[in-house]
């Protein structure tokens, strides 16, 4: 990363805009430290000088840089408004960035009203020239419309993804009382997963009213179909037990238990609890602190996630 910095700075010190704007940003935010912002601002500037006539005659690339600029306050007022137009015009040429980027904005109302169908349609754009986080936007849109004909249809795992799509924005604009309401039908089917984050809703009051008494009604129903199945020897349950005890949720807490449960996940290779383990090591949280340890279970719960993985419960 050192190299490749260097490199910048001698492009931006030849009069590159695009690298000048980025040994701005290192300058002001690169190595994970307060930076020289007198300094970052002098190359901010230098970009700005460039990009902005650029931009005014036309030329796409320039507008996006421009737009970036703008909406994230670098050399300039913060001004998403702004941002929007100068995203757009490059849109409007092509510019799969700045399609991106235009989604983005519709998606989360920033600098202009939300509006989900249009923030899908710039990503539709973007995804078709090969934007890769484009793609994914795209791709989640078409899952959460393939998951809603299977929830509508009483599918139980269908209605748990469902109430985390809606919980977490993926694909459908985020709304926590759908999210509850889907977590309630699949946890009535005895689903442990939509039993523990609907009790989790009920307790924070995210969604439906607060509830504390219904909130460990469904722990505890969580916490007995992990224990049954975890019993059995299924690593998925054992690790919602285990966090199940870690935080005293339909169990009485019990750092030795959460332990337990994990390192019997762990050794069925459960990445979650692997994950798991290593920040308790880490953390030193009931045992003692080993670092080596926590890198050594961090490493291997890496190595086991599968590329295509995603996990409900690991955030």
């Amino acid at each position: 990363m050192k190299t490749n910095m260097e490199s910048v700075r001698v492009q931006a010190e030849a009069g590159d805009p695009d690298a000048q704007y980025e040994w701005g940003r290192h300058l002001a935010w690169g190595q994970g430290r307060a930076g020289n912002l007198d300094e970052a601002a002098n190359w901010f500037a230098a970009a700005l000088a460039q990009f902005r006539p650029a931009a005014e005659n036309g030329d796409a690339h320039a507008q996006l840089q421009l737009g970036r600029m703008i909406e994230r306050g670098h050399g300039v007022e913060a001004d998403p408004a702004a941002a929007i137009g100068w995203y757009s015009k490059a849109a409007d040429q092509g510019d799969a960035e700045a399609q991106y980027r235009l989604g983005h904005m519709y998606e989360h109302g920033d600098g202009v009203p939300l509006n989900f169908d249009e923030a899908m349609r710039w990503y539709a754009k973007a995804a078709e020239q090969g934007d890769k986080n484009a793609r994914i936007k795209v791709e989640q849109r078409k899952q959460f419309e393939a998951g809603l004909k299977l929830a509508q249809e009483g599918h139980q795992h269908a209605q748990f993804q469902l109430g985390r799509m809606y919980e977490y924005g993926m694909g459908i604009p985020k709304d926590l009382e759908e999210a509850a309401k889907w977590y309630r039908l699949a946890a009535e089917k005895d689903d442990p997963l939509s039993q523990r984050k609907l009790g989790q809703l009920l307790e924070d009051g995210v969604g439906v009213p607060q509830d504390p008494d219904e909130a460990a009604k469904y722990y505890q129903m969580a916490a007995e179909a992990c224990r049954e199945k975890a019993e059995k020897g299924d690593a998925k349950a054992q690790y919602e037990l285990g966090r199940m005890y870690e935080r005293g949720r339909g169990v009485e807490a019990s750092t030795e238990e959460a332990l337990k449960w994990f390192h019997k996940a762990a050794d069925k290779g459960s990445p979650e609890a692997q994950y798991r383990l290593g920040c308790i090591y880490q953390e030193g949280l009931g045992v003692i602190k080993n670092a080596v340890k926590a890198a050594r279970l961090f490493r291997t719960a890496v190595q086991l996630v599968p590329a295509s993985y995603t996990s409900p419960t690991l955030r």
